[in-house]
């Protein structure tokens, strides 16, 4: 008798058989009061990177404003010693140009403005601390750190602006950072900054699946003819402005700091993006389906053996899910099911 009540919310496949491997599977009324908490948290941990990104862009434009002027020496070297070696002046003309590190978050934040109202629809006032939060980016808009985030920013911000008063009753709701960064719902510093290591030649492949082209920030490199790279490679000082790529080019002259944490922020950005768009996705539900032995309860009334079928990568995915679905307390349940999904998705 307790089983049963505790099993409120499952219910046996065709009504009366159980699927094979013995697993029952959750009544689609119970699935989407989960998904929607499932769904809540992965916006949640959507506006918290992103308002990471966000400063963490700031200190890159803060790198490149101090790299550029030390690009701009080491060309005058450049053409100073080349036009002594052999009368040849070398154009660098855009063939160093470093692009405002904020212009490809345009591209994701235009998307996020789009899904506005599809978050609203599906979450209702859940989406309060979401749309909240993301409006903290928009904060500190001004001032020489933030030159040029506020043309980027703009659509987002109509669009939050137009959904605020969707939340008569939550009031200034905003999520609950402090008692999340405790319990491993971000990983900033670490998870995608770990699994990138490689400055060297980064940038030239990041790709441009998302928006605009993001990590394109450096421009592209100016092919050098033939008689002033015979000049060039004369000079010491012209050594960096020949190499292969603009990345390794801006390693040499101003480290690597500003190579790899372009390519920590258009990872973080693809990522962000992906799980914002499968969340909200209303033609494939983030989640299908998901399914318990009921055999495997524990005495703290949490099933073991549980299986959820999810919206992964652009595929739907099923798999068995390392956290206990407690009975007692589901929206931990459906809060730590959504951070296993977010580990998951990959770029």
């Amino acid at each position: 008798m307790i089983l049963t009540v505790l099993l409120a919310g499952f219910v046996l496949a065709n009504g009366a058989d159980v699927e094979r491997r013995g697993l029952q599977t959750m009544d689609s009324f119970s699935l989407q009061t989960f998904m929607q908490l499932f769904r809540q948290t992965l916006l949640d941990k959507v506006a918290l990177e992103m308002n990471a990104t966000v400063d963490m862009s700031k200190q890159l434009k803060i790198k490149m404003d101090s790299c550029k002027p030390k690009i701009q020496t080491k060309t005058n070297e450049c053409k100073s010693c080349a036009k002594s070696a052999c009368q040849e002046s070398p154009s660098f003309t855009d063939y160093l140009n470093l692009a405002n590190p904020y212009t490809y978050l345009e591209g994701p934040l235009n998307d996020m403005a789009g899904k506005l109202g599809d978050a609203v629809d599906l979450l209702g006032d859940k989406a309060a601390g979401f749309v909240n939060s993301m409006k903290d980016l928009g904060s500190a808009t001004t001032g020489k750190v933030f030159d040029g985030f506020s043309s980027a920013f703009n659509t987002l911000k109509d669009g939050l602006d137009k959904v605020g008063g969707s939340f008569v009753d939550a009031g200034n709701t905003v999520i609950d950072t402090a008692g999340l960064l405790g319990d491993g719902f971000t990983d900033l510093g670490n998870g995608l900054t770990d699994s990138i290591k490689d400055a060297g030649h980064a940038i030239e492949h990041v790709g441009s699946s998302i928006g605009h082209a993001i990590g394109g920030i450096f421009g592209k490199k100016r092919e050098i003819d033939a008689k002033a790279r015979q000049c060039m490679e004369k000079c010491a000082s012209c050594r960096p402005l020949l190499l292969p790529s603009q990345a390794e080019m801006i390693t040499a002259v101003c480290g690597g700091d500003i190579v790899s944490m372009n390519t920590t922020i258009t990872n973080r950005v693809k990522k962000i993006q992906a799980v914002y768009d499968s969340a909200l996705d209303k033609a494939h539900p983030i989640i299908t389906k998901l399914q318990f032995d009921p055999t495997s309860m524990n005495s703290k009334m949490q099933l073991s053996n549980v299986h959820i079928t999810v919206r992964l990568n652009g595929h739907d995915t099923s798999y068995k899910t390392v956290v206990p679905y407690s009975m007692m307390n589901i929206p931990e349940t459906a809060r730590n099911m959504a951070m296993e999904y977010w580990g998951k998705v990959t770029v």
